[in-house]
């Protein structure tokens, strides 16, 4: 009797385990980064999964930490940066413990635009020129 009532525990545990729900939409983001280190060179395909896990994730309010922090860097190093700050607060927003590295990726981001609009302000003769050896 003791040994039926162990396995009729053990089944209803393997049954309930296989029901839970995870609590985040990942959308097969470890086989998309696996791949991204796999094969480097098509960064525009992984800044694209990256994007439809992001969509996916946000229909059903299941964002998983650190996606939006991964694709604001995506969009920092691509040169857009404006819209990098974007995912940076809303990484900052949805996971509060980010704050600290989040105030740093704002603070990176910011200093970047500001060379950029100041080499942008910069004229054409008073940009700095090469000097001939």
């Amino acid at each position: 009797m003791k040994k039926i009532y162990c396995c009729l525990i053990v089944a209803t545990l393997l049954l309930v385990t296989g029901c839970v729900q995870s609590r985040y939409v990942w959308d097969n983001y470890d086989q998309k980064l696996y791949n991204h280190y796999k094969s480097p060179e098509n960064y525009d395909q992984f800044v694209d999964d990256l994007k439809a896990v992001i969509a996916t994730s946000e229909t059903s309010h299941r964002v998983p930490p650190g996606i939006y922090a991964e694709y604001g860097y995506a969009l920092y190093e691509s040169g857009n940066v404006l819209e990098a700050v974007e995912y940076f607060k809303k990484e900052q927003s949805q996971w509060p413990e980010s704050n600290i590295l989040m105030e740093k990726m704002i603070s990176n981001a910011q200093v970047r635009l500001a060379q950029n609009s100041k080499k942008a302000s910069l004229s054409p003769t008073d940009q700095p020129s090469e000097v001939p050896q």
